[in-house]
């Protein structure tokens, strides 16, 4: 779904994108700090920034192993609408003009936010239904 997803951007971002499969490939659990440790050991050399939104961010503290992933990325919140960054944090936060959907409303199959290819893909394969 992602790569159906990046397939239907613009050709000058399309190009700047690249899915890796490194979740899917996982046997079992797949956390955060497990998708990192193996970034970091590809690209040994490199900063690692964890782009994730502003209602993940809230709930950091909760996830597998944080302190271990909050010293190895730098993070870069991406706003939600109706989920401020709490004061306080030093985190780098940008306002993309985010859709205010949720997961489950796209589950649900209620938006009409995804790409064509994507909603079809999710139909077609029955994928979030009861």
């Amino acid at each position: 779904m992602c790569q159906l997803a990046i397939n239907s951007l613009a050709p000058g971002i399309k190009n700047l994108v690249e899915v890796n499969p490194i979740e899917i490939l996982r046997d079992g659990p797949s956390y955060a700090i497990d998708t990192v440790e193996a970034v970091v050991k590809s690209f040994p050399d490199s900063s690692i920034v964890l782009i994730v939104g502003s209602d993940a961010y809230e709930k950091i503290e909760q996830w597998h192993r944080a302190a271990e992933l909050k010293a190895m990325v730098d993070f870069l919140i991406i706003t939600r609408p109706g989920t401020p960054i709490s004061s306080g944090n030093e985190i780098e936060e940008l306002d993309i003009g985010a859709l205010d959907i949720s997961a489950t409303e796209i589950r649900s199959g209620s938006s009409n936010a995804l790409p064509a290819a994507v909603a079809a893909f999710i139909k077609e394969n029955n994928l979030y239904a009861s």
